[in-house]
């Protein structure tokens, strides 16, 4: 049987049906930290904890995409997902002791064309297989795809000494991108150049600053906000400094770099909204722009099977057999569940990037599916990865005339205070505190994780709401509890039960 040997890396190659997308294996082992497959985009993205460079197959009898993780150990991570239809069930397993393996399995009777498969990096140490839709057919066809391309960053002449600033990454906020720094900031200069190639290059300058000796290319973001690649490089200059240059997409801004507390900030242009800079390039599940347009009054869409509950794995002990959720009085209910951030907002960026964004989403459709088995009418303020703004939450609820309104967030701070790990709830008025003192209490039942309390505060979203609102913070993806707690699925699992038993108590107890 023929098969194809390529090499995986900027250059474009193909996947045989029974082939191969091979590279040299990291030096550094990795540990596969989170997977998940979104039957919703038909999307599989897995994260490790340092840079991989994996090897897939495309293989019949059953029809399956098999992903070898070479020199990568299996972490605490669920070891299958149930799909449904088409995707019978995606699982992960240790297949020799140098290589973690994850497998797509086609259901019987469906076949994938290998030339509309997308795998594409999204960062080095994170990937994604995006799938078509499977169709009828008993074998899967021949052909190839594109090879993923993945990040081109780079850090170069990291020492981490002997400057009064210490750089050590750089994340995509809501505004724009941070460049942490520890010691004193110094102030920023921007010019922009261009190459020989018509290339167009913003290039920041940081005198007095080193570069943290442990920092990577995988620490920087990953075509954010139309900026192509980052390259940071310590200067050899008496104190050292730091020179980091973006390459920039066709649409990019003029970017500025501003110092503030945290070290330096790089915002657009003052009257350039940061909504309106692109990502590059596009991100790899197709989103539309704007929020849907479906109202609460509109039967939601319908959705494929749900995946069975993740099993426990190690790094969790959830009790073995959790209490039957509260049932709820007749009558219709409605409850607005607002996972929070979305679309180009990833939200708080935690240890090993872990995005706020990866933790809440999954729990607020398990939320959803919980509360609707019970009866209770859910609307979601969005169920893709769209942006979607705080206005536009609220009066989504508002429309719906709902009952209640529940956000659900993570939590962050520095990644220098790993010590700071718990849940929070929080309210605007007095309709709302009980709401959110028995999430609270019912999150705290359920995970054990440390109390921070019930508190009060003007966030948007509870202050332009008509019903009772409250808002979640479920952990802190910086935190050395948390962080491991909300990069498990089976973990997510137990706090979704949680968020909507303290919703069924809320109701149960009278609205």
């Amino acid at each position: 049987m023929e098969s194809k040997w390529l090499t995986l890396g900027f250059t474009s190659a193909a996947l045989a049906t029974v082939g191969a997308l091979v590279i040299a294996a990291p030096a550094r082992a990795a540990t596969l930290q989170h997977w998940w497959f979104d039957a919703q985009t038909n999307q599989l993205v897995f994260t490790t904890d340092s840079e991989v460079q994996p090897r897939a197959q495309l293989l019949a009898n059953p029809t399956r995409i098999v992903i070898d993780l070479p020199n990568t150990q299996l972490g605490n991570t669920t070891t299958n997902q149930a799909v449904g239809g088409a995707i019978r069930e995606v699982r992960v397993g240790q297949f020799d002791r140098q290589t973690a393996r994850l497998v797509i399995e086609i259901a019987p009777g469906y076949s994938l064309n290998p030339q509309d498969v997308r795998v594409q990096g999204v960062r080095p140490n994170q990937w994604a297989v995006q799938l078509p839709a499977p169709r009828p057919g008993s074998a899967p066809a021949a052909g190839s795809i594109p090879a993923p391309s993945a990040s081109a960053n780079r850090v170069e002449g990291n020492t981490g000494t002997g400057a009064a600033a210490i750089l050590s990454g750089v994340v995509a906020t809501g505004d724009g991108f941070l460049i942490r720094l520890s010691g004193t900031a110094p102030t920023p200069s921007v010019q922009f150049t261009r190459d020989d190639a018509d290339n167009r290059y913003a290039v920041i300058d940081l005198p007095n600053t080193a570069v943290a000796g442990n920092l990577r290319p995988d620490d920087l973001p990953n075509y954010r906000y139309s900026v192509v690649t980052w390259d940071v490089a310590q200067q050899a200059t008496t104190p050292p400094s730091t020179r980091i240059t973006l390459k920039l997409g066709p649409t990019s801004p003029d970017w500025r770099a501003l110092r503030n507390s945290s070290g330096v900030i790089v915002l657009p242009p003052s009257g350039v909204p940061i909504s309106s800079v692109s990502d590059e390039p596009p991100p790899l599940a197709t989103a539309p722009s704007s929020p849907p347009t479906t109202t609460a009054q509109a039967p939601p869409p319908a959705r494929p099977a749900q995946p069975a509950t993740p099993p426990p794995t190690r790094s969790v002990e959830p009790p073995a057999t959790p209490p039957e959720l509260p049932t709820v009085p007749n009558g219709r209910v409605v409850v607005v569940i607002d996972p929070g951030h979305g679309g180009r907002d990833p939200g708080a960026v935690g240890i090993n990037s872990l995005q706020e964004i990866q933790v809440i989403f999954p729990i607020s459709l398990r939320v959803r599916d919980l509360l609707e088995a019970q009866g209770v009418t859910v609307v979601m303020t969005r169920q893709e990865n769209v942006t979607v703004d705080l206005q536009a939450r609220t009066a989504l609820a508002n429309r719906a005339q709902a009952n209640l309104f529940v956000s659900i967030h993570a939590n962050s701070i520095s990644l220098s205070r790993p010590d700071v790990n718990g849940i929070e709830s929080y309210h605007a008025s007095d309709t709302g505190q009980r709401l959110a003192a028995t999430l609270q209490a019912s999150m705290l039942a359920a995970t054990g994780m440390r109390d921070r309390g019930v508190k009060q505060a003007r966030f948007y979203v509870l202050r332009h709401t008509d019903m009772p609102a409250a808002l979640v913070e479920v952990g802190f993806v910086t935190g050395a509890q948390d962080y491991p707690r909300l990069n498990d699925p089976a973990w997510r699992e137990i706090m979704a039960q949680a968020i909507a038993r303290g919703i069924l108590q809320y109701i149960q107890q009278g609205l």
